[in-house]
């Protein structure tokens, strides 16, 4: 997250069916209901801040925000029966610390939050359950002798800014979850960011393969983090055209990213993933390499047997 200046602070088929010489239209299922969305229960509010920097914060106030916010989400619905014939209800818990520190003519408004919610029954259809914290600094000037005094800055509004920006991340995340893959391609095409890299993860959670071109193309991507999560979801999908991707594209001489490709390709299988972990457990010139090499080539044979499979 970024700071509050700054902040640091988701169709039927139609089908004709020719019979007796006549034209019908065949029936078509609907598509699957969606789970029941549960009902927005208790919000409670809980100040942990040392005892000397407690500023008497409204938590009545706090917590009346956080349910307005909570509800705009479009999360949380009336309160349906789970499985188990209970009502379907998630609780929210706002925890946070908050502090003002001057030195100098420098001062800092600061807070910590962590929002958890949790569903129950924990365990059925539509159940939401998340737990995200993050923290903000807002810097002021403090009054010099001569100055006219200048109000601190809200620590109460410091707090709800980050609560609000976290509940709005979990919000995005899981319309992005529930949507369209045209929303989830949208995601993916953007610069970058959080948001970008939960697309990933829900391409290879859903297997979308129209994104498995795309996919390759970021296991060469600059950041770190977006190349595991291209390599992950291609993963889950057991996309084996990363395998020639993988081994065009890294380095041998980086150990860190071959210890990583290596179970990597193993998992995937086939016969290029075998040839190619078998040149490595032959040729490369460090042996923690060399070994790691030789000890995936054989889990990857091994689940090729266990599977009834050839490694090609």
């Amino acid at each position: 997250m970024r700071g509050a200046s700054p902040l640091l602070v988701t169709a039927a088929l139609g089908g004709a069916l020719l019979m007796a010489g006549c034209r019908r239209s065949s029936p078509t299922a609907a598509p699957p209901a969606p789970p029941p969305r549960p009902a927005l229960g208790a919000v409670s509010v809980e100040d942990l801040s040392p005892p000397a920097d407690r500023a008497g914060l409204d938590d009545a106030a706090i917590e009346s925000d956080l349910r307005r916010q909570l509800a705009a989400t479009g999360m949380f619905g009336a309160a349906p029966a789970g499985d188990g014939g209970a009502p379907l209800i998630a609780n929210a818990r706002v925890a946070f610390t908050a502090e003002t520190v001057e030195a100098g003519a420098k001062g800092e408004a600061r807070a910590q939050v962590r929002v958890r919610l949790e569903t129950r029954p924990s365990d059925a259809p539509g159940a939401i359950d998340f737990d995200v914290e993050g923290q903000g600094v807002e810097p002021y000037s403090v009054a010099g002798k001569k100055a006219a005094p200048r109000p601190k800055p809200s620590v109460a509004a410091l707090v709800l800014r980050i609560a609000r920006d976290l509940i709005d991340g979990v919000a995005t995340r899981r319309r992005l979850q529930e949507g369209s893959p045209a929303a989830v391609h949208a995601a993916l095409a953007a610069d970058g960011g959080e948001l970008r890299e939960e697309a990933i993860r829900i391409i290879g959670e859903r297997q979308l393969r129209d994104e498995v071109p795309t996919l390759l193309k970021l296991l060469s991507d600059p950041d770190e983090t977006v190349r595991d999560a291209a390599l992950g979801a291609l993963i889950a999908m057991r996309e084996r055209r990363a395998v020639r991707e993988l081994t065009e594209s890294r380095s041998l001489r980086d150990r860190r990213e071959m210890r990583k490709i290596i179970e990597a390709i193993s998992i995937l299988g086939g016969q290029e993933a075998d040839e190619y972990l078998s040149f490595i457990a032959a040729t490369h010139d460090d042996d923690e390499i060399r070994a790691a090499a030789a000890a995936a080539r054989t889990r990857l044979q091994r689940r090729a047997a266990e599977a009834g499979t050839a490694t090609r």
